[in-house]
């Protein structure tokens, strides 16, 4: 948990509440920008970026809010920013054009198949399945972190699941 005291040694830039907070918060942090970006690249390179951001922003914390859906919510903006900037790019790259052409002939790797299971979900489906998963998250922070009912979001889990499940059983 982040407290008070934690909050206090960031804003003095202290490198061990850094990284007590980067321990802490990881999980949540890589699902989050995870369920935008779909890489594994890019959502590690997000994430330096978000906790610079969050350490950047860290006086404008107001105290009596959660620290870790504030940090959740800066790192889902990084991601969704990165995705609208390189949705307006839209380039090919030729070398993973020809891995994934390579890639059909052969089975996939675990990366593969984890992203493949991914993308059947829409995207509100993907950052809870990710959140409570990945960073094993409670359904209340997560309802308010999202900003949807604890019933709905309870739901959209389940429902995904079923998604999943029948993408394991057809592959």
């Amino acid at each position: 948990m982040i407290n008070h005291k934690v909050i206090k040694a960031l804003k003095q830039k202290d490198e061990a509440a850094f990284e007590y907070v980067y321990q802490q918060t990881k999980k949540g942090v890589y699902a989050i920008i995870f369920s935008v970006v779909k890489s594994h690249q890019v959502t590690e390179d997000l994430m330096q970026d978000a906790y610079m951001k969050m350490m950047t922003s860290i006086d404008q914390y107001q105290s009596k809010t959660n620290f870790n859906n504030w940090l959740l919510t800066i790192a889902k903006n990084q991601a969704i920013d990165y995705y609208r900037r390189s949705k307006k790019e839209q380039y090919i790259d030729d070398v993973d054009y020809e891995n994934r052409l390579i890639s059909n002939e052969t089975q996939p790797d675990e990366n593969d198949h984890f992203i493949n299971m991914i993308e059947m979900l829409n995207e509100e489906q993907r950052t809870i399945v990710l959140l409570k998963i990945v960073d094993n998250m409670k359904f209340k922070d997560i309802a308010n972190l999202v900003d949807k009912p604890l019933g709905t979001v309870i739901w959209h889990y389940h429902e995904a699941l079923k998604v999943l499940k029948g993408y394991e059983d057809i592959s």
